[in-house]
């Protein structure tokens, strides 16, 4: 049983149920978890950002077990003794699924099923630096996430999550995908005919603070200014929290209703915020 939870392309080809099988004995899975760690140590030659993490696993009988992994300038290493920069949870599944490959770690996030207590900015630049054993993609790989599977994911969490995400260290990451794929879900055949400009107040930092971006549509192209300026011209401006604007752009919270209800504020004309979410294909609406 140990040799296949050691053989990490084995392990991925394995259901759910027979991984929870491999890793109830206490001795097999110190000995494969071990090995999963020496395999990212040997795929990556370390020069990634330095720091412990403790991994909090749930395992299958609803019991945690830690283990505490020490990133120093040129070795990944197990260190039981070492004290955690931030401590990641997440179940025992989603341990192997993300050390094979097979999921992101910032879908596991978004979705509520990784939780980072601590330096959540040091885990996402750790995350991105980490590669599954034989492959090129980061554990963290925002950019390689499909909008309609982060819909689907986000469907069903819980509101405050959503609000810790946007107020946490993946908040800039997560605008930054957001507006850099607006493009994306432009309608050509009604964007060609479209002439607008929205401007987005984001609120929701951990700082007070409000994040400004301006979407500019002008005969089916489209523009993101971002950091923009109180001064930039717009037709409209979408003041909302930042886990609204999350449920908004990926089809959880309906304009309309976010705008009766006041989830949404609007300055200016509302036929002209209305007007540009008309234009546009929102993933899981």
């Amino acid at each position: 049983m140990v040799q296949l939870a050691w053989d990490l392309e084995r392990l991925a080809a394995t259901d759910d149920a027979r991984i929870c099988a491999l890793f109830a004995d206490r001795v097999e899975r110190r000995a494969a978890i071990g090995a999963m760690v020496d395999a990212l140590a040997r795929t990556c030659p370390w020069s990634g950002p330095t720091g412990v993490v403790r991994l909090d696993v749930e395992l299958a009988a609803g019991d945690v077990e830690s283990w505490t992994i020490r990133f120093d300038a040129t070795a990944i290493l197990l260190d039981e003794a070492a004290e955690p920069r931030a401590v990641v949870g997440l179940g025992l599944v989603d341990v192997v699924r993300l050390v094979t490959g097979q999921a992101d770690g910032a879908l596991l996030y978004l979705a509520g099923a990784l939780d980072v207590i601590g330096d959540e900015a040091w885990v996402l630049d750790l995350g991105r630096a980490l590669r599954a054993p034989g492959s090129t993609r980061p554990l963290i790989d925002p950019a390689a996430l499909d909008p309609e599977a982060v819909s689907a994911a986000i469907s069903g969490v819980r509101i405050e999550h959503l609000a810790g995400v946007m107020a946490g260290g993946f908040r800039r990451l997560v605008l930054t995908e957001v507006f850099g794929r607006f493009p994306e879900f432009l309608i050509p055949e009604k964007a060609l005919r479209t002439r607008v400009a929205i401007g987005f107040s984001i609120g929701g930092r951990s700082d007070g603070g409000i994040d400004r971006y301006v979407v500019r549509i002008d005969a089916g192209e489209c523009a993101v200014i971002a950091d923009a300026s109180v001064d930039e011209p717009v037709d409209a401006t979408l003041l909302l929290e930042g886990h609204e604007f999350l449920r908004l752009v990926l089809g959880h919270l309906n304009p309309v209703r976010g705008v009766l209800s006041g989830q949404i504020r609007v300055h200016g004309p509302v036929i002209k915020a209305l007007g540009f979410n008309a234009v546009m294909r929102i993933p899981g609406s």
